[in-house]
């Protein structure tokens, strides 16, 4: 008689073994797909760092676009307040003629706005009118070398050639700084009858190197009046 029993272990002990293999397959698909994650962020990361220099490049292009365009926009709304006072201007004061300087000094008509001075303090430019100060120019450039040459050729017949600089700075990791150079020429209109001098009051002039002194006609009186600007 044949005893089938232990052929029936033999494949029972297979079954079992199949099955732990079995149980232990996913355990190796698992470390599988973790090394893929691994090297995925491996390459993620080299593919960004490789990209920051394109970035930084691309945004100091547009930040210098933008530094371009608001240094020739304030420079061009500058020579316009500039040309419009001197067109309305009876004379100029000073510099004298043919002569330079640093502070456009403008007598005008009307007593309120007389004299009418233009120039430079802390790299902002000036506009005084009579007795009131205010600031032209945008806080988001810096003013310099502002020169006036009064290019008059008669006396009734004023015309100055006014220069100045315009300049921003970008702030990135290295800050860069822009600089654009402006000018213009401007005339006043011919004006027969000169009515802003009743007082004859003194030429204004520097009195040191950042302080301009002038003189306002008040009630027939001339009364001294002076403000910070950059003078020779």
């Amino acid at each position: 008689m044949i005893r089938l029993r232990p052929l029936f272990h033999r494949q029972q002990w297979k079954k079992n073994v199949f099955l732990k293999l079995s149980k232990a397959s996913p355990r190796l698909r698992h470390g599988s797909t973790l090394i893929e994650l691994l090297l995925f962020m491996a390459i993620l990361a080299a593919v960004g760092v490789s990209m920051l220099p394109l970035l930084f490049s691309a945004t100091e292009d547009r930040l210098l676009q933008q530094t371009v365009a608001t240094v020739e926009q304030n420079g061009v709304q500058l020579l316009q307040t500039i040309g419009y006072h001197v067109r309305h201007a009876e004379k100029i004061v000073a510099p004298l003629a043919r002569e330079n300087g640093s502070v456009l000094t403008l007598q005008t008509e009307s007593g309120g706005t007389n004299p009418t001075i233009i120039g430079i303090s802390s790299g902002a430019l000036i506009l005084i009118r009579g007795a009131s100060r205010q600031v032209i120019s945008s806080s988001q450039v810096a003013v310099e070398s502002f020169t006036v040459q009064n290019t008059s050729t008669t006396e009734g017949r004023g015309s100055v050639l006014v220069r100045f600089r315009l300049s921003r700075t970008i702030r990135l990791q290295a800050p860069r700084r822009y600089g654009q150079s402006f000018e213009g020429v401007f005339t006043t209109f011919p004006d027969d009858a000169l009515q802003g001098d009743d007082c004859q009051c003194a030429q204004p002039g520097c009195a040191s190197a950042s302080l301009y002194v002038w003189q306002l006609c008040e009630s027939g009186t001339c009364e001294t009046a002076q403000t910070q600007l950059q003078c020779p």
